[in-house]
């Protein structure tokens, strides 16, 4: 390493960790939260413990990475990642906007493909909006 190439700073990496970490916990407490109002309304569901899971701990780790990347043209990446991730689970886990539950004899169909196309529509605009941010990143960055 030559004298001018700036040394690692593990002080300030480890605040950042740190910093990312305890957003991390508040989200989880969230979600938790989420998870013990909703549990007892959908106990019947029968895969709602697995696909809540998932697209939690799928968020925990993006609010992770996106705070830990604070300050780097990769937090941008990682916003359209998730948005990617979003509207390809939440298609997966709806069925495509069809949700059939039953009790017994009966079967109850629940469509709600336009609510589906509305949450695609915004992460489709959220990840347009990650574009816009990654440019103007990459425009304010110093030359070389």
């Amino acid at each position: 390493m030559s004298e001018l190439e700036p040394k690692p700073d593990r002080r300030r990496f480890s605040f950042r960790v740190a910093r990312a970490f305890l957003i991390t916990a508040a989200y989880a407490v969230f979600w938790l939260i989420i998870w013990f109002l909703t549990s007892t309304l959908l106990a019947s569901f029968p895969e709602y413990q697995k696909l809540f899971s998932v697209i939690a701990l799928g968020l925990l780790f993006f609010t992770f990475a996106i705070a830990l990347a604070e300050g780097t043209i990769y937090k941008y990446i990682l916003k359209i990642i998730r948005a990617f991730f979003l509207i390809a689970y939440l298609t997966y886990a709806t069925n495509s906007g069809v949700l059939k539950v039953s009790f017994e004899n009966l079967v109850f169909t629940v469509e709600f493909v336009p609510l589906l196309a509305l949450i695609i529509v915004i992460n489709l605009l959220e990840i347009a909006k990650g574009l816009l941010q990654a440019i103007e990143f990459a425009a304010h960055s110093p030359k070389d």
